[in-house]
């Protein structure tokens, strides 16, 4: 079981990576938000604004929750049979997992500075607030992944 300091150590390694992977898009929206209303910036001159639109909402969507719902699954497939994982298989999945998740801000931020429509920018938008707040390491979330996978210090490969 997951006593609080192993879970501490875990949390901060994907509090860290979270960070890391957060803060330019966040620092990205803005300088272009204070930009474009200091009349810095415009928008992007794409062609075909419309099919940006969609490639940005999808792109967002497909980051934020099927790529890391997709490769959720494959672990789980990998680690079946066993009786815990190892903290050495754990710690790297979940920060794949949260990587992934965390590039739909990246996306949303594309689809800002490229203006394009209203209805494609904030479902990525969204996408990429998701991404950001279901995949934040808290204590609680940290935990609750480590009990689930059983995860232990030693190899992990106990199978059953």
């Amino acid at each position: 079981m997951a006593d609080a300091t192993h879970v501490d150590t875990i949390r901060t390694a994907l509090l860290r990576r979270y960070l890391t992977m957060l803060s330019p898009a966040v620092v990205l929206f803005a300088v272009w938000a204070a930009c474009r209303q200091a009349g810095l910036v415009q928008s992007l001159g794409l062609g075909n604004i419309d099919l940006v639109g969609k490639i940005v909402f999808i792109s967002a969507i497909v980051l934020a929750v099927a790529l890391p719902m997709f490769y959720r699954i494959r672990f789980v497939k990998s680690v079946e049979g066993s009786r815990n994982v190892s903290e050495e298989a754990f710690v790297p999945f979940q920060l794949t997992l949260m990587s992934l998740a965390l590039l739909a801000p990246y996306v949303a931020a594309a689809g800002y500075i490229a203006a394009v429509s209203t209805f494609h920018f904030s479902g990525a938008f969204l996408a990429g607030l998701y991404g950001a707040y279901y995949y934040f390491p808290s204590d609680r979330r940290v935990a609750q992944e480590m009990r689930l996978f059983r995860v232990s210090r030693d190899n992990g490969d106990n199978r059953a």
